[in-house]
């Protein structure tokens, strides 16, 4: 069992333990990778259609099983690749279009 005094050392170690996290956390300005949004409900759909054929290929060792497994995969990595293609053309696009006013924005979106 611990004691009073004890229990009134472990609260204190912990007040002192976590405030120095909660002001760096209150103050500092915590910096997140910029990524390309890829992940969308259809996308899900797809891999979700593609795991469940994969296990009925695999309970059943069919070749139509197989070939439509194959056929959900290149759906998915189509599809991915589009999706892709759309994030990155629209990143450029923002690029060249405030290359023509702002420059500085430009600068720190290609930094970043």
């Amino acid at each position: 069992m611990h004691s009073p005094c004890s229990l009134n050392t472990d609260v204190e170690w912990q007040t002192l333990k976590n405030t120095p996290r909660q002001a760096a956390n209150e103050t500092l300005v915590k910096r997140h990778k910029r990524r390309l949004i890829l992940w969308n409900d259809d996308i899900k759909n797809l891999i979700e259609n593609k795991k469940k054929a994969y296990l009925r290929y695999l309970t059943t060792r069919s070749e139509t099983d197989k070939l439509e497994y194959k056929r959900l995969v290149a759906t998915v990595n189509r599809e991915t690749r589009k999706i892709k293609r759309q994030c990155w053309e629209t990143f450029v696009s923002r690029i060249e279009r405030d290359l023509h006013g702002r420059q500085m924005n430009a600068y720190k979106i290609i930094r970043n």
